[in-house]
């Protein structure tokens, strides 16, 4: 995949000087579906993973049904993973060197030495393996974090402890999951798995997972909440006539009605990455040289390569040879080729790093769409990133849930194992905090929620902006992002019931799963840490924000074919969402770790640190003055290039419940880079 920098890097030798540190995030078990259960004597249960597919959401509306115990001989595929020698080891120096004024601050691992003073050991994996060989089961695949097998529903009944149920999901065909026994006293909500196993390998197991097997047509159920962030396309410059504006408020729409008693601006033709680096006041001399990137996404846009070199040579970032590479595993097109043409936003993720880190080494790893919603091969992307240190700076625009409370805990802490292994060896991971504003929407309950893995503590979780950029190419305000879109009446002279109806905003809000983590106290508010109600502070989202609106927009190029039978052409247009913003944010963290001259790893620590610094934007709510509206018009509400151009209103920084207030808030965090940002990373 990617390169890595050959930093310096710390001898394990002092490892032991922060094993007793801890995070301030709650213990997995806490999450939906309970923890641990109970088990039969001799036996031990492991944390719960419960698949995604059974818990119910607003999208697919249903769990799961369940059709009783499975056949004996029904085939069963499973990964047990591994916990490590030493969890709380690993947690604590992932701590320490991350933080600055810690006396190891970067102070990294190699994946050597990390594997060896916290990684499984090998008479722990030897026994997992010759425990699940012993029930009868076939050992598939070993790694450094899980053992997998396949068998049958019988066998695994047997090592598991478990009966084995069938499910049937929507239309799809029956497939196979462990479930706990019934009479046992925890009662899972959805079905899943709750597992045991003997008492003499029970420290070496963290959580059985159930994998997908024999279900045909699975990976095309477009399960919603399994997409990358949901962007929505505006303004097609390039492919349309439709009017479009260079810079903010640059083209009014003086032919269309007035909103809020003046003529909206036409939206951005999307800014080009000198606009961005010019707002954002990254220096000209810091372009992420020396660095390398991942963005992982899930599915793969086959012209990918082609669209970025052909992006970088149009606005004057031309690739140099090798700067670009892919791993793509076998099998990824097979997986996503019901998502349709437009399914991934690859192409355009590493054009976003890109623009803003035009020098760095970039590599795009794609995830197949399957496995319980492409929970299981994002995390494998992670994780071989992490084994590797193949990058410092990692990005992805996918989100496992909307909801974080309806993830198990088995999950969570396969997760957080990977994430705070990546930090001990200087990697720091940017999700996107998704595009549905509060969460309300999507949430079962309709209350407001944040999504995951942005919310772990221990990820940059990256929110959107509405960024103004002047004629000058610099910096004129921002608001956070919150569109809300009206259509013309039908005699066409007024927009009709404004602000409209949500179209789209950067996620922020209050975990419930998660305990505030210490770089959090002194810079978020305390009713913003209580906000739900909980007598211990919480996290807050997001850490950090950058352009994702609708109504300005990012530069993005595709091979498409705008009609049936026309041939395939690259085409620029504006794109919109947190998918664009944490690419943004990654390809700038490139240029600090520039400056820097080491990687910044784990970045949240040093993020909140320079909070009141004049590090960042401080983006508010009302950006143009109290009472303001801003908005723009909408030329072409187009989920693609070269659909037609329909005029629409766009009201601008309404993000639902979340507001963006002086200081850190709920909807774009600590703010946005600013030109100290930067200067503040250079070595003195």
């Amino acid at each position: 995949m990617m390169a890595g920098h050959g930093w310096s890097r710390r001898s394990a030798v002092a490892a032991g000087a922060v094993l007793a540190l801890t995070v301030g995030t709650v213990p997995a078990a806490t999450a939906a579906g309970g923890g641990r259960a109970s088990a039969p004597p001799g036996r031990a249960a492991v944390a719960d993973y419960v698949p995604l597919w059974s818990v119910p959401t607003t999208e697919d509306g249903t769990a799961a049904k369940d059709l009783g115990v499975a056949a004996a001989s029904a085939p069963v595929a499973v990964r047990v993973y591994l916990t490590g020698r030493n969890p709380a080891g690993l947690a604590g120096y992932a701590k320490a060197v991350s933080t600055p004024g810690s006396p190891l601050y970067r102070r990294y691992l190699t994946p050597g030495q990390e594997q060896a003073l916290f990684g499984p050991t090998r008479d722990r994996t030897d026994a997992v393996r010759s425990w699940l060989s012993a029930a009868g089961l076939r050992v598939t695949a070993v790694s450094a974090h899980y053992v997998e097998v396949t068998g049958t529903a019988a066998q695994a009944d047997l090592a598991f402890g478990v009966s084995w149920h069938s499910y049937r999901v929507g239309a799809d065909p029956v497939r196979q999951y462990g479930r706990q026994v019934a009479g046992t006293p925890q009662q899972a909500p959805v079905p899943g798995a709750s597992a045991s196993v003997p008492a003499q390998v029970a420290s070496a197991v963290a959580t059985v997972v159930p994998m997908e097997t024999g279900i045909p047509g699975y990976a095309g159920r477009g399960e919603a909440t399994s997409t990358s962030g949901g962007s929505a396309v505006a303004a097609s410059s390039g492919t349309t006539s439709a009017p479009c504006s260079v810079y903010f408020g640059q083209r009014s729409a003086d032919t269309l009605p007035t909103a809020y008693g003046a003529k909206a601006p036409y939206a951005g033709c999307g800014y080009t990455p000198q606009q961005l680096r010019s707002a954002y006041g990254v220096p000209s001399d810091l372009t992420g040289a020396g660095v390398s990137e991942a963005v992982v996404a899930g599915g793969h846009t086959p012209s990918m390569a082609h669209d970025l070199a052909t992006f970088g040579a149009r606005h004057g970032e031309p690739l140099a040879p090798g700067q670009f590479s892919q791993i793509l595993p076998s099998g990824l097109d097979e997986t996503c080729a019901s998502q349709g043409p437009m399914y991934s936003e690859d192409f355009a993720d590493v054009q976003e790093v890109h623009a803003t880190a035009p020098a760095a080494h970039l590599t795009d790893l794609g995830a197949k769409c399957d496995d319980d919603g492409q929970a299981l091969p994002i995390l494998d992307a992670y994780t071989e990133i992490a084994d590797t240190r193949l990058a410092t700076v990692v990005s992805s625009a996918y989100n496992v849930r909307y909801n974080e409370a309806t993830l198990s805990p088995g999950l969570i802490a396969l997760y957080e194992q990977v994430f705070e292994q990546g930090a001990t060896e200087g990697i720091g991971y940017y999700v996107d905090s998704d595009d549905e504003g509060d969460d309300s929407d999507v949430s079962p309950t309709h209350a407001p929620t944040v999504s995951y893995p942005d919310a772990d503590p221990w990820v940059t979780g990256v929110g959107g902006t509405t960024l103004a950029v002047g004629p000058d190419g610099g910096y004129a305000w921002e608001a956070p992002w919150g569109d809300y879109t009206a259509g013309l009446t039908g005699d066409g002279t007024r927009w009709a019931a404004l602000p409209g109806t949500f179209l789209g905003g950067g996620g922020g809000g209050t975990s419930r799963v998660f305990a505030r983590p210490g770089y959090q106290r002194g810079v978020v508010p305390d009713a913003l840490s209580h906000a739900n109600g909980s007598a211990a502070p919480m996290r807050v989202l997001p850490d950090i924000a950058a352009d994702a609106s609708l109504g300005s927009g990012v530069r993005v190029g595709v091979t498409v074919a705008l009609a049936p039978g026309r041939p395939a052409a690259y085409h620029e247009f504006s794109l919109a969402g947190t998918s664009v913003s944490v690419q943004l944010i990654a390809g700038m963290q490139a240029d600090a770790e520039q400056a820097a001259g080491a990687p910044l790893g784990f970045a949240n620590p040093a993020l909140y640190a320079r909070y009141g610094t004049g590090a960042y934007h401080d983006v508010t709510s009302t950006p143009t003055g109290p009472a303001a509206h801003t908005d723009a018009v909408g030329p072409a509400g187009t989920p693609q290039p070269g659909s037609p151009a329909t005029p629409y209103l766009i009201t601008l920084g309404l993000d639902q419940t979340l507001t963006a207030t002086p200081g850190y808030d709920n909807a774009t965090g600590l703010g946005t880079p600013d030109a100290r940002y930067f200067a503040s990373y250079r070595r003195r």
